[in-house]
């Protein structure tokens, strides 16, 4: 059956794109051995590029969901600390 692909990638200043890889690789790494999908992080300078593929459109469409998900809580989390750190002058 043919793979289906998509492909994003997300932009911040590099220890962002550091911190978010870091806490979403961790995701990749523990699904891979049950995972039927096939995702791929990379880290390209201030931008972390991100390849999903499936043979499916409805399994990738599930997947780019639950990865675009990932991405969106981990810079969120970055946010909060950074907001935090400023707040309490650390």
């Amino acid at each position: 059956m043919q793979q289906i692909s998509a492909e994003f990638e997300f932009e911040a200043d590099a220890e962002t794109v550091q911190t978010i890889y870091q806490a979403i690789k961790e995701e990749q790494d523990q699904g891979d051995a049950t995972r039927r999908s096939a995702v791929e992080l990379e880290l390209r300078g201030q931008a972390l590029h991100m390849s999903l593929s499936e043979d499916d459109i409805t399994r990738l469409r599930a997947v780019a969901n639950t990865w675009l998900r990932l991405v969106k809580v981990a810079y969120e989390m970055v946010e909060v600390i950074e907001e935090c750190g400023r707040s309490t002058g650390l």
